[in-house]
């Protein structure tokens, strides 16, 4: 509690430290001496005394004075500490006790913060390295953090330094483990070979931290072998039974683990984990399901006549969760594998009386309309939608539906002339939703400029094949993602590319127009729905 009071808080504090029924209880106590040596008045009364506890023989006590003076500074953050206070805090750098050096490291980063944090030259380094074994697991921590900031100064010192390093490593305590592989892609940045090596040593404490008794360890250690995954695909290859999800797992293991066995796929693994993801694909969890089965469309990217034959087959579950993640799935697959079309075309009969979400809703439009002319029931299905279209509410359903009715009209005009009139006529003239109207006027007005503008600028790709396989792929520099390792920014995002289920078409993913592009790539019902958005 800072102080904000004069003499009047003074006298509280007095009459409260001499009640009987404060006194008698230790938290209320504690609590009111914490406020009266918070008061600025007492600070010159308490430098004397933590100057002495720093040269006092007890140990105890020095661990506690040089904290001290750390607490003080953040009490009175405006006030400079005396020089002399600290160089005696450097000098006990070299203290016998090592959580007095510890303590030293973090009071001095505390009261030199605007300079930067304690000066790490190379007689520190090497001091600190040297008396690294004699700290407990969180020492070992603070030191190897503030260590970071070191830069060898020749490439014996960097061996040097290494060699020190190598046996934490292996450390059996994951904390101490990752902050060595963090100092060691730290000053061996330059050197790739050296930090794939490390990557390598590091792998066995990682799998051990994995099936830690803490769900947050063993949610910390999947995320970050995800990043040695970016560099060394197939480090794991030959573990990845240990990322097989467990019953009582939350679901945010079980989907990053997913993510994990999708990463460590090959030729002999494969059939063992789409049997163990189709087993995911009914689990309670709805989150889970739909992970696994976006996993396993991640895979048929690679392996396509297997994934497409375990995602017809839950089609025939007839469950809604389960056949609008499939639905989405297949429309994904289908953009980057062309060649699974027919096999999607077939699957997709009847699936409609199933689906009840937008995003799986949507995604069949998009399927209706770019590959309609292979589904038999698209005409009698688009139809159904759009005599319902006055009650659906989902704007997102309704500029779909416009695409997906315009593209089909444009390979089957005979059976789908006629509704796609209606349609037209009341999101013109019914439609109070202004997205929606101006993309039916676009498209009314480009039939009027003829179908072969129409097919142009409608009929673009269908797939993107540039996307490429999973299997196979170039491994990437760990310099990438080095400096995120050990700390909080793997847990918040996942290492591998996010499947979207919130997008209508797979082709509006990602929108950078350039000034000479082509209407036909460009054109989107999700981008008018933006543009229009930012007009109103």
């Amino acid at each position: 509690m800072p102080y904000l009071g004069g003499e009047e808080t003074v006298r509280e504090l007095r009459r409260a430290l001499s009640n009987p029924n404060v006194q008698s209880d230790p938290l209320r106590y504690r609590n009111t001496i914490l406020k009266v040596i918070r008061l600025p008045s007492l600070v010159e009364y308490v430098e004397q005394p933590l100057t002495a506890g720093l040269r006092d023989r007890a140990a105890c006590v020095r661990r506690v004075a040089v904290l001290g003076w750390a607490k003080l500074h953040n009490l009175q953050p405006s006030s400079e500490i005396d020089a002399a206070v600290v160089n005696e805090l450097y000098s006990l750098l070299r203290d016998p006790d090592p959580v007095v050096m510890v303590n030293c490291l973090r009071a001095l980063e505390e009261i030199l913060k605007e300079e930067g944090g304690v000066t790490i030259n190379k007689p520190i380094t090497h001091h600190l390295l040297n008396r690294l074994k004699e700290c407990d697991i969180w020492g070992q921590c603070e030191v190897l953090r503030v260590l970071q900031r070191y830069r060898p100064q020749s490439e014996d010192e960097l061996f040097d330094i290494l060699s020190l390093l190598d046996s934490f490593l292996v450390s059996p305590h994951p904390p101490v483990m990752a902050a060595t592989l963090s100092l060691f892609l730290s000053v061996s940045s330059n050197l790739p070979a050296i930090s794939l090596a490390a990557l390598e040593r590091v792998s066995g404490p990682l799998l051990a931290a994995c099936g830690s008794g803490s769900r947050e360890m063993r949610f910390a250690a999947v995320c970050h072998i995800q990043l040695l995954l970016r560099s060394v695909p197939g480090l794991l290859g030959t573990h990845y039974k240990r990322f097989f999800c467990g019953y009582a797992e939350p679901a945010y293991i079980k989907e990053r683990k997913m993510q994990v066995l999708v990463e460590l796929v090959n030729d002999e693994n494969v059939a063992m984990i789409l049997d163990e993801l189709k087993g995911y694909c009914t689990d309670v969890n709805t989150d889970t399901a739909q992970a696994a089965i976006s996993a396993i469309g991640r895979i048929g990217r690679s392996y396509s006549d297997r994934c497409l034959q375990i995602l017809t087959g839950l089609l025939g579950l007839k469950q809604d969760h389960i056949t609008s993640a499939v639905v989405q799935t297949m429309r994904d697959l289908v953009w980057v594998c062309p060649q699974c079309s027919d096999t999607v075309c077939l699957a997709l009969e009847g699936c409609e009386e199933t689906l009840q979400d937008i995003q799986g809703r949507q995604a069949l439009l998009w399927l209706l309309g770019v590959y309609g002319e292979r589904i038999s029931s698209a005409p009698y299905t688009l139809e159904v939608l759009i005599d319902r279209v006055r009650s659906e509410a989902s704007l997102g359903i309704k500029m779909e539906l416009l695409t997906a009715t315009m593209r089909l009209f444009l390979c089957r005009p005979a059976e789908t002339q006629d509704m796609l009139g209606r349609l037209l006529h009341y999101c013109i003239e019914e439609e109070t939703d202004m997205c929606v109207r101006d993309q039916a006027l676009l498209y009314y007005r480009l039939l009027h400029c003829g179908i072969e503008k129409t097919r142009e600028v409608l009929q673009g790709r269908r797939s993107d094949p540039s996307l490429g396989v999973l299997i196979g792929r170039p491994a990437k520099p760990v310099s990438q993602w080095a400096r995120c390792f050990n700390t909080l920014e793997p847990l918040s995002q996942g290492a591998v590319e996010a499947e979207s289920n919130s997008r209508g078409s797979p082709e509006h993913v990602t929108y950078s127009p350039k000034p000479n592009a082509d209407l036909s790539d460009t054109l989107s019902c999700s981008h008018i729905e933006e543009v229009h958005s930012g007009e109103s």
